[in-house]
């Protein structure tokens, strides 16, 4: 190859070979003629080898294939940018897939109104278990492929995780957080005990803190569901002039903690350990703590369901799952993630076992059940908060 090269770059501006001391005949001009043709073919034979032999081993991605895109909805602040470093960077990188990551909340209403009106831009959400069973209920999801999951990681996927038309994502509590020290919530609606200003969550979803008020009026765990709604609207009734805020969502209930609003609160754990590590005075009572389960979904409709499938089942390996909750400390739905966790993260997580026995798990099938008129428990509850609000 190296001969060629240098034969073609004596080649002259006349188009013929130099005469040189060997090369003083015709017929030798145009032996060497033929020499350089051949020698140009075998090149180009070679080239043609080599590309196809490129195609034939190259690792998928690596010439170029459009993938596609998923569009992957992963929610707001801490939340947000933990999906977007554990799941989304290293599933481009890994598939060749190219993930648009929309920093939003799912709510019903939303869901609702994409699937309706036939106009689903979203290929995968992020949502609570308690909108999980009104979507399964009006039919807004598309069901899992199991079978694009290895027998080893999905064997690894707790059970509650492992729906039909979802899988979980992560495991999260509403706690205790302060910076004076109550251990019930008996003693959390005690001001004089514990005085401070005071932050709870807002009901606009269904998911206030009802359960909490019903255990500061001496209900037991275990006999919380069916829930004495107008017993736990009398409970906060007494709390309320403490509330300095009713947050709505994650990011802002931490916010007040950050900007010391308010100095106890029931608030998402992981929150407020993503502010510990940054060194704020603050702790955490797993005591009377309130579980919850979020899924991964995918729209009816979803314009990339293929892809959408391939994401999730990527954002429940026990790996990735792993690096999710160290860098915000909520439980993994795969049991083998906490081979990736370090022991300190694990001790900070809901689903650790010390914690987990405090708490007791939200009874979501409560919520989603239909009384007599028509609407469900979930349905009732907002418009009793919406109405308890103004008054």
């Amino acid at each position: 190859m190296s001969r060629a090269s240098a034969k073609a770059r004596t080649w002259t501006s006349a188009g013929r070979w130099p005469i040189c001391g060997s090369c003083t005949n015709t017929n030798q001009e145009t032996s060497m003629r033929r020499q350089a043709g051949t020698l140009t073919s075998l090149l180009g034979v070679a080239l043609l080898g080599l590309a196809v032999g490129t195609l034939l081993v190259a690792p998928p991605g690596a010439v170029g294939q459009d993938k596609g895109k998923v569009v992957v909805q992963i929610g707001g602040g801490d939340w947000a940018d933990a999906n977007f470093e554990a799941y989304v960077a290293p599933f481009e990188k890994e598939t060749g897939i190219k993930v648009v990551a929309v920093r939003d909340w799912m709510s019903i209403a939303k869901l609702k109104l994409m699937v309706e009106s036939k106009k689903v831009e979203l290929d995968v959400a992020d949502i609570p278990r308690l909108h999980y069973l009104s979507a399964v209920k009006a039919n807004y999801l598309e069901k899992i492929d199991y079978g694009v999951y290895s027998k080893a990681e999905l064997s690894k996927i707790d059970d509650l995780s492992k729906q039909a038309y979802g899988v979980g994502a992560a495991y999260f509590s509403y706690v205790m957080a302060f910076d004076k020290r109550p251990t019930t919530w008996a003693e959390f609606w005690d001001a004089k005990k514990f005085p401070g200003p005071r932050t709870l969550r807002a009901g606009v979803y269904g998911t206030g803190a009802y359960e909490e008020a019903l255990l500061a009026d001496g209900v037991p765990m275990d006999k919380l569901y069916p829930m004495d709604v107008d017993r736990a609207f009398k409970s906060l009734d007494k709390i309320r002039p403490h509330v300095t805020t009713w947050w709505k969502e994650g990011a802002e209930g931490q916010q007040l903690f950050a900007d010391k609003v308010v100095t106890l609160g029931d608030v998402f754990n992981g929150r407020i350990g993503n502010l510990q590590k940054k060194g704020m005075p603050l702790d955490i009572e797993w005591n009377q703590g309130k579980l919850q389960l979020d899924y991964w979904v995918i729209p009816k409709g979803a314009p990339n369901p293929q892809n959408a499938q391939k994401f999730i089942e990527f954002a429940t390996r026990a790996k990735r799952q792993g690096a999710f909750s160290e860098l915000i400390p909520y439980g993994p739905t795969n049991v083998a993630a906490f081979e990736y966790v370090k022991p300190e993260t694990a001790k900070q997580l809901p689903t650790y076992p010390a914690n987990l026995k405090k708490q007791f798990h939200r009874n979501e099938d409560w919520y989603a059940e239909t009384g007599p008129g028509g609407k469900s428990n979930l349905e009732l509850i907002i418009e009793r908060w919406n109405r308890w609000t103004v008054q």
